[in-house]
């Protein structure tokens, strides 16, 4: 993520919560984590899967017009 003090501050702030350093360093957290994305929670925030999206793009253009219908070409 670009600019993830940014958008973590935007997010803590919004929920009304007040902002803790430890909202950068997530991955550092010593507690347990009973979640499948377990390996990913101990990661930093990573870039690798950014656009991927676009593999499938062709194969998702009938769904993509049904969610944003104003963009169907």
């Amino acid at each position: 993520m670009a600019d993830l003090p940014g958008v973590a501050r935007r997010l803590v702030s919004w929920c009304g919560l007040e902002w803790e350093p430890a909202c950068l360093a997530f991955h550092e957290a010593k507690r347990p984590v009973r979640t499948a994305s377990v390996t990913q929670v101990r990661q930093p925030v990573y870039t690798r899967s950014v656009a991927r999206w676009k593999h499938y793009e062709a194969s998702l253009a009938e769904l993509f017009g049904k969610l944003l219908p104003d963009r169907a070409s």
